[in-house]
């Protein structure tokens, strides 16, 4: 992780209130640069082999708290698999059914403004699409 990368990310987590350690920097860092939606074993099984003292415990202990103060979001597609988001902008996702992948879908829907339904106040929206993608379509 070059030197600058790690001041900026360092800094916003500052400026959300969040005391940076070296395993939040690289978590975080990591989910920038793998926008594959990884859940926290991918994580673990990847990150591990260059920080041997990570564990799985503060793998999920700082997802939390990076999903507590907005700064990427838990994605549930399946009941049985969490997955976290570094893009926290209103957007889509798409889940191949064959290969398994989680792809980010920039849509324009009125969904993601709608701030109340009747009587209920909605704090978010999840839009989810299910298929086969172009890569799996072309096999």
């Amino acid at each position: 992780m070059n030197k600058k990368n790690m001041e900026e990310i360092k800094q916003m987590l500052k400026d959300k209130g969040i005391p940076p350690s070296y395993h939040r920097i690289s978590i975080y860092k990591y989910l920038k640069d793998n926008i594959n939606h990884p859940t926290v074993d991918t994580i673990y099984k990847d990150l591990s082999k260059k920080i041997p003292t990570l564990s799985k415990t503060t793998i999920y202990s700082t997802l939390k708290l990076l999903t507590r103060k907005n700064i990427v979001q838990e994605i549930l597609i399946d009941d049985n698999e969490v997955r976290y988001d570094y893009n926290t902008k209103p957007h889509a996702h798409f889940k191949c059914t064959k290969c398994g992948k989680i792809y980010d879908i920039f849509i324009k829907s009125e969904l993601f403004n709608i701030k109340n339904i009747e009587d209920f106040s909605v704090n978010h929206t999840d839009i989810f699409f299910r298929g086969v993608c172009e890569k799996c379509k072309n096999k």
